[in-house]
């Protein structure tokens, strides 16, 4: 049975798990691995950028990494030229160099800009181009991979304690 004031004590505990879902859900999305200049990136790219759409955010990002190999650790870095948003995705801008041609086969992309996307967190790539005037947007889709789903368990214990609780207000 219930007693007086136990009805508010599981309403606030309800609102207490739904506060921390909500910060959770809030952490989980995908956020770019940038930092956003405090002011406007400017030059010919960046503006080159903005008339195809993209925002320029921010310039010259090193991102450092660390590799371990048995007992050995190295330490190395992944460069991003600029990084601009579209809309609210974020690309990594990566210029062509002459030393480097960019190969157009499956392989060679995925080989070259997989790990700037993983790393960064964006949405994909931007290369471009200055001296052929090009742009192009890769993205990656991957598809096979699945992840363990974390929230399918914990939704049901959600749902579970939601019902409860209305079960046993209505039996009161």
């Amino acid at each position: 049975m219930l007693r007086p004031g136990d009805a508010v004590v599981l309403f606030l505990l309800m609102v207490l798990v739904f506060w921390l879902l909500f910060r959770s859900w809030r952490k989980m999305r995908i956020r770019p691995l940038v930092l956003e200049s405090q002011q406007p990136v400017q030059g010919k790219i960046p503006d080159w950028l903005e008339r195809e759409g993209y925002e320029v955010v921010a310039a010259k990002q090193r991102l450092p990494l660390w590799i371990q190999v048995g007992g050995d650790q190295y330490e190395s870095r992944l460069y991003a030229d600029y990084v601009a948003l579209e809309g609210e995705e974020a690309y990594v801008v990566i210029l062509a160099k002459a030393k480097r041609a960019l190969r157009l086969s499956g392989a060679a992309i995925r080989d070259r800009f997989l790990g700037h996307v993983l790393a960064f967190q964006a949405a994909g790539i931007l290369y471009v181009d200055p001296v052929q005037g090009t742009l192009k947007k890769i993205t990656f889709e991957i598809q096979g991979v699945r992840t363990p789903g974390r929230r399918r368990g914990f939704t049901s214990h959600l749902i579970m304690m939601v019902l409860g609780a209305l079960i046993a207000i209505l039996v009161r």
